[in-house]
Order: C-alpha cells, then structure tokens, then sequence
C-alpha cells in the first residue's frame, strides 16, 4: 500500500511504514483508518478509487470469479465477493474515495497534486507513480497491505503464430525474462521477478527505492510474493472484472443503489461470461 506521508502527517497519523501498516491488517481496519484521515480535513481524499479497493481484496481470496479448475461462473455464489463489493460500499457511502476512475488523466493529475493519501500499490505501480507524477519523489512511502498477499496482474511476453522469426524471439524472451534482467527491471522501474533467484538475489532483498522514501521495496514485496497463494482465473475473468468494476462506478459517480448495482453487475457478469 503506497501513501503519501505529508498527507498523513497533516491529519496527525503516524508516518513510519511500520506503524502505518500496524494500523491496517485487516481491510476492514484501512476503512477505519480512513474515516480516521477523514475527520482531520486535509483536503485530500483518502484514497483514489473504489475499484482499486475492492480489486486489492478481490486479489487476495482464494478463489474470485471462477470455481476453480472450472468453467462455473460463481459471482454471485462466492462470500468473498460480496464482502469485498460492501466494504467497498460502506467507503464510498463515508466518502473516502477520490471517486477516480484508474488510468484515466484525472487520476493521473491527482498522483502530481496530492488528491488522495493512499492506493493500493502492485510493485509495477512505483513505476507508474514515478513517471507520472516525479515531483512527488520522497513524499511516498509503502506500507504492508492490509489483509494477505495477493496478485494484481504482471507482464507477459508472447511470439505470435505470425512470427517470421520464432527461435530469435524465443532467445529474445528467454533472455528478457533471465533473473539478471529481471533484477535490473526491478530496479529500473519496480516490476517484481518473477523467478525465485531473482528475488532471493541479495541486490532485491537489500534495495531500497529512494523515491519511496528509501522504502525497502526488495524485501517489502518480496515476502508478499513468497507468501502468495495463486488464484485460479478462468477464460472469462477480465471482462466479469470489468462488469463489477462498472457496476462500483455507478455507485461512486451516484447513479445507482449499491444493492441495485451489484445485482445488475452479477447480472452482466453472468452475459458476458456466456
């Protein structure tokens, strides 16, 4: 979790990583700290967009949109997206949300400007906030996630069937995905290796990102990936996503009723997996 430490300082909660992530082991406890930065007025939002916190829990079950091993769409089945879809509402409904949409130019205005304190921050999101808003440098910090490790997406490198030239693509990638270069990448632009030799190689476990406030962003994520239990994603996951995404939209921006929203999100999930 990436939060801003001038922003935390103005609502006079604690700064140092290891306190903030005292705060919030649980989701639950991230919301309370939340009402929390809330009270103290700082003009900031506490975080950026709902999406971003349900996906962070969402990330974290066992098992999300799929049965796994299977083709079964569980939705509207699966405890842990209902109770990640109405954490998600109470935030909205005690307004801690920036009420961003991701990736779009507003959000990205708000990194530069101090418009929300915290974001659920995937190792590849350094290099996002990095290049996006690089006036900020050392206003950052990163603290442990709330809840259990989980994964939010990476890179993957294909070689279409079109190639003219597989084996030197083949070697390309090989050699792109080595855990030498994976630790330069790393440390170029935050994106987490994949490959355990790389993460065990003491130049990540002793890294610290000076941007992030000289965050040890080697050991940080790296006991997250270790951690990590690999969630089953069927054909379908992106777009079943999308739809409950769009549905946690409707309510942020006021154009529907939680209760509403998420049947009408299972009820596009359940079309779009089809």
């Amino acid at each position: 979790m990436c939060y801003r430490t001038d922003l935390f300082a103005k609502a006079q909660l604690p700064t140092d990583r290891d306190a903030v992530s005292a705060m919030w082991p649980t989701w639950d406890k991230y919301v309370e700290t939340g009402i929390k930065f809330k009270a103290a007025k700082t003009g900031a939002a506490f975080f950026d967009a709902a999406t971003n916190l349900y996906n962070g829990q969402v990330f974290q079950l066992e098992k999300a949109y799929y049965e796994p091993g299977t083709s079964e769409v569980i939705v509207d089945k699966n405890p842990g997206i209902k109770a990640a879809w109405d954490l998600t509402m109470k935030a909205i409904a005690q307004e801690l949300s920036a009420k961003l949409v991701a990736w779009q130019p507003d959000w990205v205005t708000a990194f530069q400007k101090g418009g929300f304190a915290t974001i659920t921050c995937p190792a590849w999101m350094q290099g996002y906030i990095k290049e996006n808003a690089p006036g900020t440098a050392g206003k950052w910090d990163i603290a442990t996630v709330p809840g259990a490790a989980g994964n939010w997406g990476g890179s993957w490198l294909t070689i279409p069937a079109q190639s003219k030239h597989p084996k030197e693509a083949y070697e390309l990638a090989v050699f792109l995905t080595a855990p030498a270069q994976q630790v330069r990448i790393f440390k170029t632009v935050g994106n987490f290796p994949s490959a355990i030799p790389a993460m065990q190689d003491p130049s990540i476990q002793n890294f610290k990102n000076p941007f992030f406030n000289d965050a040890p962003t080697g050991k940080i994520f790296g006991e997250s990936a270790i951690n990590l239990k690999p969630q089953f994603q069927g054909e379908k996951h992106g777009p079943i996503r999308k739809a409950i995404e769009d549905g946690i939209t409707r309510v942020e921006q006021g154009r529907e009723k939680p209760d509403e929203s998420f049947a009408q999100a299972v009820k596009d999930a359940a079309r779009t997996a089809r």
